[in-house]
This record gives structure tokens, C-alpha cells and sequence, in this order.
């Protein structure tokens, strides 16, 4: 009988033939060995930051991934969902969102509460006292006008909030084709539960889609892992794992249980890439987010995150 992690077992198999797709790679965590880690970034005496593990040329490898350096093409759609309640899809949401609006000021960038009973992506991410929701913008007689005044995240990423709209009401799932028109590049928070269900169909089955599947660093949510994969190629096709990006979230200051490297190096050659986002203690508040309080490390992350969901036309 084999003692491996469950989510080892499964994931054990010869990886997928090789595509022009980059390899899976693993944002380095905080430590005294990340190159992220400055004066200035070190964690505070309430927040220790944990011990880096010892593994050897395995990690090492992974802590120095290759990125292309020339322009990619911003993904039109871009869909976040997580492997449980609590994965972070909110939080990585908006951060690729105020990635891509960081990156290029002239395109514009839209984040969307899509999760099914409502979530604190408002909360979360606008810097301002105006709330935009989607049925008020649907019902406007001049959305165009409206989408350009959408309040805006600290990163410079419009922000729709759902609202009191029912998630099963057709003026939600009319805010897609609304936004395609208006903005470059529209991120949206699935949460745990959207993205198999029948309203998100055309979402998910949309040519240019982008999944982002995000997984905390946690032993019993890589166990759970299998079964958000499955769902993903049940519902699209297994092309998708070829526009799916895996996300490792740590949102605890203590050593995880489990070595995220392990999943990466699983996962190489099957999705598109798989990524790390550091503890980060401004993100572990539950506060509006703001972008200059976050650290260099997770800034760097989401930057990752964002080349990585990159458009498949636009990718090298």
C-alpha cells in the first residue's frame, strides 16, 4: 500500500507531452534566502515569518523560474475560483486585476463580484465611498459612461459589486457581455461554487477564457484538489488545463503542513503554471486592501500571476 498523500497518488503519472506552454513555476516564500526579503520587507516581530525548508536543488531550481521579458496580451476574461471556502479567490482577484491595470494605465481593467451568495469583493477592494452593482449598471441607459466611473481599486482596476441581484437572476449574467465591450480585460471573482453551475456555462466555455484555481497551503485543500481539476475538465474539456493557472495561497504566518513544492513540481507540464502568494499580514487583516501596504514579495506574486494568465494569441 502506498504512503503517499492522497493528492500525490492521484497526481502521480507520466506529465502531459510537452506544449510551448512555459513551465509551472513557484513564486519563492518570505524568508532570509528570498531575494524579496529587504530591511524594509522583513516581517514584524507579531508575524515571525516561518523557517525556509531545506530542499536542496528541487526548490532552488523552482525559486529562479525563467519569465519571458517581452509585452504579453492581456486575457479579456479572466476566471477565479477557489478549491473550498476561504481558498482566497477574492484576494487573488483582486490582485491580478490591479496587476494588469498596474501594468498597462491605458487599458482598462474591470473586477467583478460574481460569487454565488455575495462576497466582500467591494469591501475588499474599493478605495472609494461610491458603489457601483451590476444591476444598476445593466439597467443604465448609458453604461459605457458608467463603466468609466466605476469606483476604483488602490491599483487602478474598476470594481462592480454584485448587489442585492439574486446570483440566479439574468441581469447578473448579462454583465459579461456589457463589460466585453467596455473594458480591456474583466477579472471575476467566482468564489467556491460559481463556476460549475449552468449560469456561468457561456462564462466558462467562452474561447478566451482564463481559469485561476486557487488552493491554499493546506494538506486537506490539496486533498480537495482532484475533485476542483475534475470539474474543470468535466464542465470545459481537458484543453482547459492548458488556460489554467493554480494558485498556492498562504494565509497563515506558521509553516504549512504540507511542501507546496511537491504540488508544483505534480502539477509541471499539466496546467499552465502553478504559483506561490507569500503570507502577507495586510492581507490577513480582512481590511481594504491597499496596494502600497502589501509586500514586495506578494506584489512580485501577483505580477507572476498576471503573466502567467496572459492570453494564449499573445503568449511566447
Amino acid at each position: 500500500m502506498s504512503t503517499e498523500p492522497e493528492w500525490m497518488q492521484w497526481l502521480s503519472q507520466e506529465p502531459e507531452p510537452e506544449t510551448d506552454l512555459p513551465p509551472a513555476a513557484v513564486v519563492p516564500l518570505r524568508g532570509a534566502d528570498s531575494p524579496a526579503a529587504t530591511p524594509d520587507t522583513a516581517a514584524p516581530a507579531e508575524h515571525p515569518a516561518p523557517a525556509p525548508r531545506d530542499q536542496g536543488q528541487k526548490r532552488a531550481a523552482a525559486d529562479t523560474p525563467v519569465w519571458p521579458q517581452q509585452p504579453v496580451t492581456a486575457p479579456p476574461l479572466v476566471l477565479v475560483t477557489g478549491a473550498g471556502g476561504g481558498a482566497g479567490a477574492t484576494t487573488t482577484a483582486i490582485g491580478i486585476a490591479g496587476a494588469w491595470a498596474t501594468h498597462d494605465a491605458s487599458s482598462s481593467v474591470a473586477v467583478v463580484d460574481l460569487t454565488v451568495t455575495g462576497g466582500d469583493l467591494r469591501s475588499r477592494a474599493s478605495i472609494e465611498d461610491l458603489v457601483t452593482t451590476i444591476d444598476t449598471l445593466i439597467e443604465s441607459e448609458e453604461p459605457e459612461a458608467l463603466v468609466s466611473d466605476l469606483p476604483l481599486s488602490a491599483a487602478g482596476a474598476r470594481v462592480v459589486d454584485r448587489g442585492d441581484s439574486r446570483f440566479d437572476d439574468p441581469v447578473v449574467h448579462r454583465v459579461p457581455d456589457l463589460l466585453r465591450s467596455h473594458v480591456d480585460t474583466a477579472v471575476y471573482d467566482l468564489g467556491a461554487d460559481a463556476l460549475g453551475s449552468r449560469e456561468c456555462v457561456r462564462l466558462r466555455e467562452d474561447a478566451d477564457a482564463v481559469f485561476v484555481l486557487v488552493v491554499q497551503a493546506r494538506a486537506d485543500a490539496f486533498n480537495r484538489l482532484r475533485g476542483y481539476l475534475d470539474l474543470l475538465a468535466n464542465a470545459v474539456g481537458e484543453w482547459v488545463f492548458e488556460r489554467t493557472v493554480v494558485v498556492i495561497s498562504h494565509q497563515n504566518s506558521a509553516e504549512p503542513d504540507v511542501d507546496p513544492a511537491e504540488l508544483v513540481g505534480y502539477l509541471s507540464g499539466r496546467v499552465r503554471a502553478t504559483l506561490e502568494v507569500p503570507y502577507d499580514p495586510h492581507l490577513a487583516t480582512g481590511l481594504e486592501i491597499a496596494s502600497w501596504e502589501l509586500r514586495a514579495a506578494t506584489v512580485d506574486a501577483y505580477d507572476r500571476i498576471r503573466r502567467a494568465t496572459a492570453s494564449a494569441e499573445g503568449r511566447q
